[in-house]
C-alpha cells in the first residue's frame, strides 16, 4: 500500500518530515486509524493546523460547530452507528447533495460509503477532529436503554435486527423501507395475538 496523498502534501508544506511520516504509517497499520488522526495522536501536528492546511489546500470551508443547528431529517440520512464509525456529521442537504463535516475530507472510502448509504453526492467539509467528535456526541446522543414492558417500536419484536440493519451501510437508502416492513409484520402479529386471545375467552 502506497503512502497517503495527505502525507505527501504535508511533507511538501514542511509540516512533517520523512521520519515522522514513516512512523505515522507504521502506527496507522497497528492502530487501524486514519492517517490524519494518527499524526494528531502522535503529536506530530496540531489538529487546528491540520484543519487549516486541509481547508486551504482543498479550497474547502471549515465547519464551526458553535451555533450550528442541524435538521433531524438531515441527521436521519446517516444512521448513528455509521456517523460514529466514519467520524462524519451531515450538516445540510441541498437537493442531490449532502454536505458532511469530516476530520479527514481526503478519505475517499468514507465519502464513497456515505454516498452509497444516502444516495446523495457528498460534499466534504473539513472540521477539527476533537470538535467533530464533540459535535457527534451532541447530535447523536447515546440511546437510553429500553425499559421493560414498553410498547414503543423499539421495544417490539425486532429492535436488535433494526439496530443491526441501521449500522450496515450496504442497506443504505433501503433501511427505512425494511424498517417499515418489519413494523407492518409486527402489527400483523399483534392483531393475530389479539384474535387468538379473544377466541380463548
Amino acid at each position: 500500500m502506497g503512502r497517503p496523498k495527505l502525507g505527501d502534501l504535508l511533507l511538501e508544506a514542511n509540516l512533517i518530515d520523512e521520519v515522522q511520516l514513516q512512523i505515522a504509517l507504521e502506527e496507522q497499520k497497528l492502530r487501524g486509524t486514519r492517517f490524519g488522526s494518527t499524526l494528531i495522536q502522535l503529536h506530530f501536528i496540531d489538529e487546528n493546523v491540520l484543519t487549516a492546511f486541509l481547508s486551504r489546500q482543498l479550497n474547502m470551508p471549515c465547519v464551526s460547530f458553535a451555533n450550528l443547528e442541524i435538521a433531524p431529517s438531515v441527521l436521519a440520512l446517516v444512521p448513528r452507528g455509521l456517523a460514529l464509525r466514519f467520524h462524519a456529521l451531515p450538516i445540510k442537504s441541498d437537493g442531490a447533495r449532502l454536505f458532511v463535516a469530516l476530520a479527514d475530507p481526503m478519505d475517499l472510502d468514507t465519502i464513497e460509503n456515505l454516498e452509497k448509504v444516502t444516495g446523495k453526492s457528498v460534499v466534504p467539509m473539513v472540521a477539527p477532529q476533537s470538535s467533530l467528535e464533540e459535535a457527534l456526541r451532541r447530535f447523536y446522543p447515546e440511546e437510553a436503554p429500553e425499559s421493560g414492558g414498553g410498547e414503543g417500536a423499539e421495544s417490539g419484536l425486532f429492535p436488535e435486527l433494526i439496530r443491526e440493519i441501521e449500522e450496515m451501510e450496504v442497506f443504505g437508502r433501503q433501511f427505512q423501507e425494511i424498517r417499515d416492513r418489519l413494523d407492518r409484520i409486527e402489527a400483523s402479529l399483534a392483531e393475530i395475538r389479539a384474535l387468538l386471545s379473544g377466541r380463548k375467552e
